[in-house]
């Protein structure tokens, strides 16, 4: 599975550009509606209907590279940016508020894509394009964390689209060298071939499954009208259509909230335009959302410590069964900036017989009762606080890393 995969550091240099300005759109289910979109400062708004009207936009912050990526996730929303750094950065609502920018790593050339995928397991999967024109994907996996980033191949000339449409499945979707969609899809055992649905398309597609084994699959075309696509169990896939020919500045971007409802975003200048479909009464026209205005001072995100700084390190082979496990934190100075001032790590594991070990002082090592059978394998995890300076703001970033027990 992709939690297992070797890391991948996406290669290129860093580019200046704006990448796929599209808009986003999350929701966490019925009447649950929320927009995303990037300002001319750079940070991103929102907008979010509250069940009779819409809110004002009000920005996340951000420093963003591209048009921004979002998925409710339970009583959450995580939405996701290319940085100015070409990594992908992610902020999290949840208990009513924003908890700021943090850096999941990598390089992109494209905005990223994000799914909640279908069954009870609770993964997020994410999307975005490499150096090389490749997708490349990770899943969070809940009380685990964030998988290495893997490539799914490809050459490809659009950021990703991604959906789940029924239990474990998933669909990656972009835009080939010739400029049809090209579908890349996981059944829960195994990857396809990438393989053309079709259609001519301007910029990204994007994808929806706004009920299970329904799949609506839209795009830019000719006259940078709206076209769409859909595919159901029982029917296969349909043809493209033109579903509006109304001019856009960018991708129509799909969400849903229900099986009767469905609906789009879609720049048209400064503008973020909204158009929706309701079962009873089919689609409305598009509606403006109005201009997401410049935050007066746009957030840069949190300079989080990233993979090459600190480091991990869990024994060395195998832990006899019921041993102590030692781990310790490297701690490196960056490339640019100042060194993470760590002032604790907790190292803790999870499960039946969890422990936990705080460690105050460099070097930051210490052993801990591991809690697996022999044969098995498990996780240690680091809470790491620290600051970029003497008197800086708090932060913390936990990592993990893979133990084995002997048999």
């Amino acid at each position: 599975m992709l939690a297992v995969m070797a890391a991948l550091v996406f290669a290129g240099p860093a580019q200046a550009d704006v990448f796929d300005d599209n808009p986003a759109t999350a929701s966490r289910g019925g009447g649950d509606l929320w927009v995303f979109a990037r300002d001319a400062g750079g940070s991103i708004q929102e907008r979010h209907w509250t069940g009779s009207e819409w809110s004002d936009w009000s920005s996340i912050g951000g420093n963003a590279a591209s048009g921004p990526a979002a998925v409710g996730y339970g009583s959450g929303v995580l939405v996701f940016i290319r940085g100015a750094d070409g990594a992908v950065w992610q902020n999290t609502y949840a208990d009513g508020r924003w908890g700021g920018w943090a850096s999941l790593d990598g390089y992109t050339t494209s905005a990223p894509a994000v799914t909640v995928r279908r069954g009870p397991l609770g993964y997020v999967d994410l999307v975005s394009r490499g150096g090389d024109n490749a997708i490349y994907m990770r899943t969070y996996v809940p009380r685990t964390g964030w998988s290495p980033w893997a490539s799914l191949g490809g050459n490809l000339t659009s950021a990703p689209a991604v959906n789940s449409q029924s239990d474990g499945v998933l669909n990656v979707w972009a835009r080939g060298a010739d400029g049809t969609v090209l579908q890349k899809a996981w059944n829960g055992a195994a990857w396809s071939e990438w393989g053309s649905i079709g259609g001519g398309i301007i910029g990204a597609p994007t994808a929806v499954s706004r009920a299970e084994n329904v799949v609506n699959v839209y795009g830019r075309g000719a006259g940078n009208a709206s076209f769409q696509r859909g595919w159901t169990a029982t029917a296969g896939w349909g043809g493209w259509f033109l579903l509006d020919d109304t001019p856009l500045g960018s991708t129509p971007v799909a969400g849903g909230d229900s099986a009767t409802h469905e609906w789009l975003v879609a720049r048209a200048g400064d503008n973020i335009l909204f158009k929706e479909w309701k079962a009873a009464s089919g689609w409305t026209s598009w509606n403006s959302l109005g201009t997401p205005r410049v935050a007066s001072t746009p957030a840069a995100p949190t300079p989080t410590p990233s993979a090459a700084e600190l480091e991990l390190v869990a024994g060395l082979r195998c832990t006899p069964p019921g041993g102590r496990l030692r781990v310790n934190v490297a701690i490196r100075k960056p490339k640019s900036g100042n060194k993470a001032r760590v002032s604790r790590i907790v190292f803790f594991t999870r499960g039946k017989n969890r422990a936990v070990r705080v460690d105050r002082k460099s070097p930051f090592a210490v052993r801990i009762r591991i809690n697996r059978a022999a044969g098995q394998t498990g996780r240690v995890y680091a809470r790491i606080y620290y600051r970029r300076s003497a008197k800086g703001k708090l932060h913390r970033k936990t990592i993990s890393r893979r133990y084995v027990v002997c048999r």
